[in-house]
């Protein structure tokens, strides 16, 4: 079955992680359908507010100016190399967005509309207060009230394999077990490994949330020795499964979010999907909601 992704693609596209990781990771290549989409950058003094084009013919210039300059350089980019790497032409489409709604608006419209089975972002090499500080797309776009699943590429190495996905008994964890199911239902050259950290070893639960998650992959036709389930005692998950993730060089974590908008601060820092996001190294993190 075919999968669909939605692929961001910045002017930078020498630096793309978002296309290397989905190539790499994709055995089955020939089963995948790439929409490459580029979003024009606002100005910097700029209001973050959806742009009124009929009443601002300088947005209008800006904009025709980064497409000719810099979107459609990077997109003819990035479909070379797709093609030098055996992808063929029908598997990819390109679209330019304006930006009139923000970059990250324009994102989700996109992937909403487009019912693309994930959106795949990559990540700047920017040290994590940088990012906070510019507010970027990778960061931002975690607010949003969201439908589709999110795959954040950041320093992705390309030897690595399978897929950890974070269970807590939840509804978001339930959907992430399904995307990620769903998703190497035809890459066996990928195991999947449910892993639940516990506040301490009684655990009592385990049981019942591995069951759940368990349905949910075995329903895309998943083979019981592709499956693995671990359980973990740990008082902060986030280091811990940053930590498992590295040792045993995960290609992606996946995790579930609640998409409620933090309302301070601290209570972003405090997000185990944020400290996996902030911490995490080589692999991709996939996000649900």
């Amino acid at each position: 079955m075919e999968k669909h992704l939605l692929v961001t693609v910045s002017d930078e596209f020498h630096t793309s992680q978002s296309l290397r990781f989905v190539h790499h990771f994709f055995t089955r290549r020939e089963d995948l359908k790439l929409t490459l989409f580029y979003v024009v950058p606002r100005r910097s003094d700029w209001r973050l507010d959806p742009i009124n084009l009929e009443a601002n013919p300088e947005a209008i210039v800006h904009i025709e100016q980064e497409k000719v300059s810099h979107g459609v350089p990077a997109m003819e980019k990035a479909r070379e190399w797709l093609s030098s790497v055996g992808y063929a032409k029908e598997q990819v489409q390109v679209k330019l967005s304006n930006g009139q709604l923000g970059t990250v608006k324009e994102i989700v419209k996109e992937s909403e509309e487009g019912l693309y089975d994930a959106a795949v972002l990559g990540r700047r090499g920017l040290s994590w207060f940088e990012e906070m500080v510019a507010d970027s797309v990778s960061h931002r776009i975690l607010w949003e009230s969201i439908s589709f699943p999110i795959w954040i590429c950041r320093n992705t190495e390309r030897d690595r394999k399978n897929v950890l996905v974070c269970v807590d008994g939840s509804e978001e964890c339930l959907r992430v077990a399904d995307h990620v199911g769903y998703m190497l239902r035809h890459e066996p050259d990928h195991n999947i490994t449910l892993l639940h950290v516990c506040a301490d070893d009684r655990c009592v639960d385990a049981e019942q949330i591995f069951g759940r998650a368990l349905a949910e992959i075995k329903a895309n036709d998943i083979s019981d020795e592709r499956i693995s389930v671990k359980v973990l005692t740990s008082s902060n998950p986030a280091k811990t499964i940053l930590h498992e993730a590295d040792t045993k060089k995960y290609a992606a974590v996946a995790i579930g979010r609640t998409s409620h908008r933090p309302s301070t601060l601290k209570h972003i820092f405090a997000t185990t999907s944020l400290k996996i996001l902030r911490g995490i190294e080589g692999a991709a993190l996939w996000l649900c909601k």
